[in-house]
């Protein structure tokens, strides 16, 4: 069993009381896991798995610490090898754990609905949105830095001039009480907000009727029917009133920063993305984007004014 206290300190949950709490939620849907091995196992025989296998006696860890093991490598960021040494398995069982529990997170977790519709939210909306009472959703992009590819085509799609590397560019969406309600896929680097905003698919779920706030620059107004609120761009003869609604939407919008400061503590995203992990980094990524979700508390608080 995982040691109460060693829990507190390396993943992002508040408590061990909260972890317990997630776990109990997922536990019942362990027995649908199926294993990376076995899948492989039946790709090579060109098979389909329809059935998850039944719990073997000869499986090293019990589930619970398999998942705590994920946890670890997904928030503290240690390699394959030293989670091997850290629970006395061999390194290639330690990779077949965390792509296992990579996949079951993404289809437990994504198989529910974060969007949040129009009502929803303003059940929800904090008054210190009184202003801009229709937002749906605070939106920004993030990167993460990846190993330099050896293609030169490659290199040149996923240098990103503004984090001057090879990154990973996503597009995150969050509800203005707080919660991620978007999560879209990685895309090469060197893509803008614009595009990534056009590919992600985010458009064809907002109406006239919602609105969205960005950061400046973010130029998507002809992208989308619904209204965008965007700090303007300072002009002369109306210095002093755009300056008081640059300020108000900065206040708001800081938020969806917060948000993605939270997802990327996890320290796997601090380090470079190497390429054996490119294979399932969309994985990883939405994971912990719907992790924040039970791990963290409320983000709006009364200073917003």
């Amino acid at each position: 069993m995982i040691d109460m206290m060693y829990v507190s300190l390396v993943n992002r949950f508040p408590s061990y009381d909260h972890l317990m709490a997630f776990w109990f939620l997922i536990e019942p849907c362990i027995y649908k896991m199926i294993r990376v091995s076995r899948a492989k196992s039946a790709a090579n025989r060109n098979e389909e798995v329809l059935t998850p296998a039944r719990t073997s006696t000869r499986q090293l860890l019990q589930p619970i610490d398999e998942f705590f093991l994920f946890l670890v490598f997904l928030s503290v960021g240690l390699k394959e090898r030293d989670l091997a040494h850290r629970f006395n398995i061999h390194q290639s069982t330690v990779s077949r754990i965390i792509a296992t529990w990579t996949n079951f997170l993404a289809t437990a977790l994504g198989s529910q609905c974060i969007w949040l519709t129009r009502e929803e939210v303003q059940a929800y909306l904090p008054e210190e949105f009184k202003d801009f009472s229709d937002t749906q959703m605070i939106l920004d992009c993030t990167e993460l830095r990846c190993q330099t590819p050896s293609s030169p085509l490659l290199q040149s799609e996923m240098y990103s001039l503004y984090k001057s590397h090879c990154t990973m560019k996503a597009l995150v969406g969050i509800a203005p009480h707080g919660p991620v309600t978007f999560i879209s896929n990685l895309y090469a680097g060197s893509v803008s907000d614009k595009e990534l905003f056009k590919q992600s698919g985010i458009a064809e779920k907002l109406t006239e009727d919602m609105a969205v706030m960005v950061d400046k620059g973010f130029l998507i107004t002809d992208c989308c029917k619904c209204k965008v609120y965007c700090p303007p761009f300072l002009s002369k003869q109306k210095q002093i009133l755009q300056v008081k609604e640059t300020q108000a939407i900065a206040r708001l919008r800081v938020h969806v920063e917060r948000v993605i400061r939270r997802i990327k503590q996890n320290k796997l995203f601090d380090s470079i993305i190497t390429m054996s992990h490119v294979y399932n980094i969309n994985q990883l990524f939405a994971v912990a984007c719907m992790l924040s979700n039970y791990q963290n508390t409320a983000l709006v608080k009364k200073w917003v004014k």
